[in-house]
């Protein structure tokens, strides 16, 4: 990933190592990944529940539900945090969570590609549990996995993440 412009002054910025930039001023400006997390939700016969954005970036493909990490929590409480947010459900609703590994992608911002690592994991539902689509999850698509086109999945990081959810089923 490469920046043009300090974000703080304006100014035009070095790289000064692979993932360090420096401008005139002398800000430094730093290019690590940014922690998120996805959830798959799996159906009693295995298939799987995936969100259907409903924001740029890549409005109207799927993903899992999830997002990054706000300020100080950790993965699990984005997690239980995410679920509630897009999906109206508490963490009594849903089986724990499995960890099943994480992927590296690009969440294109403001005209800058930041690198994303996603932490991903697998649950079901439990009792009666209603996932509403809210947030940025436009509607919820149940799909089978052998059959899943990965060109809807909207980042690499997404297609790394059903390849460990297959390998785990």
């Amino acid at each position: 990933m490469e920046f043009n412009y300090c974000r703080r002054c304006g100014t035009g910025l070095k790289q000064i190592a692979p993932t360090a930039y420096k401008c005139a001023k002398g800000h430094s400006i730093f290019s690590n990944p940014v922690p998120t997390v996805g959830v798959f939700i799996l159906t009693d016969d295995d298939k799987v529940m995936l969100a259907v954005r409903g924001i740029e970036p890549h409005k109207g493909m799927l993903d899992t539900f999830g997002g990054f990490l706000d300020g100080p929590e950790t993965i699990e409480e984005a997690l239980a945090r995410e679920m509630n947010e897009e999906l109206g459900l508490s963490p009594e609703q849903y089986e724990p969570a499995v960890s099943l590994g994480s992927g590296k992608g690009r969440y294109p911002f403001e005209g800058e590609p930041y690198p994303v690592v996603t932490s991903y994991f697998y649950t079901h539902l439990v009792g009666n549990a209603n996932p509403v689509p809210a947030d940025d999850v436009a509607d919820i698509r149940i799909v089978d996995l052998d059959n899943l086109d990965m060109s809807e999945l909207h980042d690499d990081d997404v297609r790394t993440g059903v390849m460990l959810l297959k390998q785990a089923l």
